[in-house]
């Protein structure tokens, strides 16, 4: 295998910890895989050497490269594995130590969700408190610190969050059963505690490779040290690139690494062999306003590319100007599929969907449903659908228990018992209400569905989308569904008001669901027709892709830096690692352009776009 200097010379180290600082493009992955096969090349047994990833796709990309590098089957690569499944291999040959009998059950989210339901009402609590204590077990769990974790946040909990919590454990303890969450946190718990396994491990993993290492959170790394003897740890990342602290990575544990490990050797891989010089030096130029990183100094030999910076009136017309600028680079020969659209959150995306539309340019979502097809906007446009066609028996089925109102399987059985050839849903539906064949809650929640539907038919659509989200408490039912997780509520509520934007622009909900109609329709096509599609994507769901020319949309204040992430440095800092992700998927031509409105509402230009320019110059 062809290795640069600085790649061949952190596959060779050996004898104490290192770490390689690989910037962007700088060949991550490839580095890694060789290291694995020099260290079979010198003697280390594949089945003893442990190779963390983040991804099960990682580990399977990983084993396919060994497999071809190597020459040996996959299966004598027994330990390239996520953390989950490394950890849980190890716990379930050693559970009877932790006072469980073989087989160890997983629990499934569904049925964590069940058995904590009944712990709530047990305990005398309302079951909807349950996404926010399912919510705040996970965070304690990967804290590995759970007792500190509940200390140290008593005063914020509505109910007795650590009582229900030890109810918890102890019924999945006596189910035989651990959740997700205690598969790392059980196996902490048995290396720290037990010194004949933890030596045991440790003499079976002659070295330990991280991928990604940016992106391990507290126990991850407490895990990592367990598993450690003699320091032959080789942990792979950069932290320009650490994007994920909303979900409980640390980047400190990356910084810190010199300091931790003593006699530590520091790689750094800062040739960028995908993106060309112009957008390498903007990108760095970028990064140095973050106080908290490693230095390093990235370079490309690749000359020629572009970088340009454009703000518009409206989010109308920077979708515009994008389309043509796609139209003029596929004139050019470009492909489409080589052309991302990124944003930092998902409801950009639908100008971009319209445009591209209605001027027949072929796109594909990445990492995410089309606007039209996420689960909040389906509800309300069904609720919108039923009023003003109330034959579509698909869109009337799916709200007459969204938010749930009692009409479970046995209901909507006995609404079908009295639907005669031609009658739809919904009729069948005003007929068992006006018959009053049920029980009075239900026939009370499905005359008001009814009425409400029948007042929304004649709305004007951002009066009706208005008029669900009041009459069926709507947001209190997301709030209930994303768990009480505030970044995927926030999201979900920003799609809600774009929705509401581009409801307003259409004189009645005819023409409003006809469009959002002719929008969608472009799910229907073959994988391989939409392959060839320009990608529009969030940067997060970027990460790891590359492409020849990137529009990096919506740079205003308060979008991007996101407004729940400026009120802290360090919450700036990931925002800015999340620009230089996005800067960084293109190979040559980088576009990036604000809008003085969106969706009504004025922004400033991103504090990033300054930055940037002053790069530039």
């Amino acid at each position: 295998m062809d290795l640069s200097e600085e790649q061949q010379s952190a596959v060779e180290h050996t004898g104490g910890p290192a770490l390689v600082v690989a910037g962007a493009g700088s060949g991550k992955t490839r580095t890694l895989t060789a290291k694995i096969d020099y260290l079979i090349q010198h003697g280390f047994d594949p089945e003893r050497i442990l190779a963390i990833t983040f991804t099960n796709k990682a580990a399977d990309e990983m084993k396919r490269r060994l497999e071809a590098l190597t020459g040996m089957p996959r299966f004598r690569f027994p330990w390239v594995r996520t953390y989950h499944s490394a950890c849980f291999r190890i716990l379930k040959r050693n559970c009877e130590v932790m006072g469980y009998a073989p087989p160890l059950q997983i629990y499934s989210g569904y049925q964590q969700q069940k058995l904590l339901k009944e712990i709530i009402a047990g305990a005398g609590f309302d079951k909807k408190h349950l996404p926010s204590v399912l919510s705040q077990i996970s965070n304690a769990k990967n804290s590995g610190n759970p007792a500190a974790y509940f200390d140290s946040r008593r005063k914020g909990f509505r109910l007795p969050i650590q009582t229900l919590y030890q109810t918890y454990e102890k019924a999945l303890k006596n189910a035989n059963a651990v959740d997700f969450d205690n598969i790392l946190f059980m196996t902490r718990d048995l290396l720290r505690d037990h010194d004949a396994i933890r030596r045991e491990y440790r003499e079976i993993f002659q070295y330990i490779l991280v991928d990604e290492y940016q992106d391990s959170n507290d126990l991850q790394e407490e895990l990592t040290r367990l598993f450690l003897k003699n320091g032959n740890l080789f942990c792979v990342g950069d932290d320009w690139q650490a994007i994920y602290g909303f979900r409980g990575s640390n980047v400190s544990h990356f910084l810190s690494f010199p300091e931790t490990y003593a006699g530590a050797r520091v790689f750094r891989l800062e040739r960028n062999y995908r993106s060309v010089d112009e957008i390498v030096q903007a990108a760095n130029g970028l990064i140095g306003y973050n106080k908290q990183r490693m230095e390093k100094r990235c370079f490309s030999k690749k000359r020629g590319g572009t970088v340009e910076l454009h703000d518009f009136f409206d989010e109308s017309q920077e979708a515009n100007w994008i389309r043509r600028k796609i139209q003029v680079l596929r004139q050019m020969g470009i492909s489409y599929h080589q052309m991302a659209v990124l944003y930092r959150t998902k409801f950009c995306s639908l100008s971009f969907e319209k445009t591209f539309r209605a001027c027949r340019i072929p796109y594909q979502m990445m990492g995410s449903k089309g606007f039209f097809e996420r689960k909040e906007i389906l509800d309300i446009n069904c609720y919108l659908t039923a009023a003003v066609f109330p034959r579509d028996d698909v869109a009337f089925e799916r709200i007459l228990n969204t938010p749930k109102r009692g009409v479970g399987p046995g209901m909507l059985k006995k609404i079908n018992q009295v639907r005669t050839e031609g009658m739809s849903l919904q009729e069948a539906t005003r007929k068992v209400v006006a018959e009053r064949v049920m029980s009075p809650r239900i026939h009370k929640a499905l005359s008001e569905l009814l009425a409400h539907l029948d007042e929304i038919r004649d709305m004007a659509p951002d009066t009706a989308v208005h008029a669900v989200l009041s009459r069926f408490d709507y947001l209190a039912h997301l709030r209930e569904y994303t768990r009480n997780i505030a970044m995927d509520f926030i999201a979900r509520e920003e799609n809600i008001k774009q929705l509401i934007y581009s409801a307003g622009q259409h004189q009645n909900l005819v023409d409003y669901l006809q469009e959002a109609s002719l929008v969608n329709e472009d799910r229907e096509e073959d994988e391989d027709e939409r392959d060839l599609g320009v990608k529009l994507s969030t940067i997060h769901a970027s990460k790891g892709l590359e492409y020849g020319v990137v529009f990096i949309a919506g740079c205003e204040e308060n979008l991007f830096p996101h407004w729940k992430s400026i009120e802290t440095p360090e919450g700036i800092q990931e925002e800015r690692r999340l620009m230089y992700v996005a800067m960084t998927r293109a190979e040559r031509h980088l576009y990036l352009t604000s809008a003085e409105y969106r969706r009504g509402q004025s922004n400033p230009r991103s504090r990033f776009w300054a930055e940037i320019e002053d790069a530039l110059e």
